[in-house]
């Protein structure tokens, strides 16, 4: 079954994050992000949290702990790393700040006709709690894998999609959860984990098409 990837992120963990900085001004002035690039809405600065959307599908968002870019672009633009590049960038030009986390994620869904029977086919035994008189409903999953130097979390649920000139449709939705614990909470450290995003893209579709039978 074919599956189109929705969105990916990065978001890095650190225990003093400033969300006040984050200003469409200071992205610019610090070329974190081109110049010519336009606001999908206009930003949200305060000090518990800050969010800048550009109408190219990027987001960045910042609170006192987390700082998030997301990209919901197409899947070519997604997967060609840019939030590798931007939160990378962005944290470069803090470095002083103890970061402690990384994560990269993704998120994409199969349109299906029957979601809950998919999931509770692939992933559950025949058994009494698939018969009646409790014939099973709805399935989640939630798996988790070692990965070299990280931990992936896996999940898989029903749910809807809105599709172009369709509506809302039924779906498989799947995300992934590559995460880093940055022992020396340094930006080096921090850039190193967030460099990993093409292996964890590829790691992604592996594990989609070997777990889920999923195919990006």
């Amino acid at each position: 079954m074919k599956a189109q990837l929705l969105d990916a992120s990065v978001v890095v963990v650190a225990q003093d994050h400033n969300p006040t900085i984050l200003h469409p001004a200071f992205l610019e002035s610090q070329q974190i992000v081109p110049s010519d690039w336009q606001l999908a809405e206009p930003p949200i600065c305060t000090p518990p949290a800050s969010v800048v959307k550009y109408a190219n599908g990027v987001v960045f968002v910042v609170d006192l702990n987390r700082l998030q870019v997301v990209d919901k672009a197409a899947a070519e633009e997604i997967l060609g790393g840019r939030v590798r590049d931007l939160a990378s960038a962005y944290i470069d030009r803090l470095p002083h700040v103890r970061y402690t986390d990384v994560g990269i994620n993704f998120h994409a869904f199969a349109q299906c006709v029957d979601p809950e029977r998919f999931l509770v086919e692939r992933f559950l035994k025949p058994g009494l709690w698939d018969s009646a008189p409790f014939k099973l409903q709805s399935l989640g999953v939630r798996l988790v894998f070692p990965r070299a130097g990280a931990t992936l979390l896996l999940s898989c649920d029903c749910g809807t999609v809105k599709i172009p000139d369709k509506g809302e449709q039924k779906a498989i939705l799947v995300g992934c959860n590559y995460h880093t614990h940055l022992v020396a909470q340094n930006v080096e450290q921090a850039k190193s984990a967030i460099a990993r995003f093409d292996e964890w893209a590829d790691d992604f579709a592996s594990v989609l098409k070997a777990i889920v039978d999923l195919e990006l």
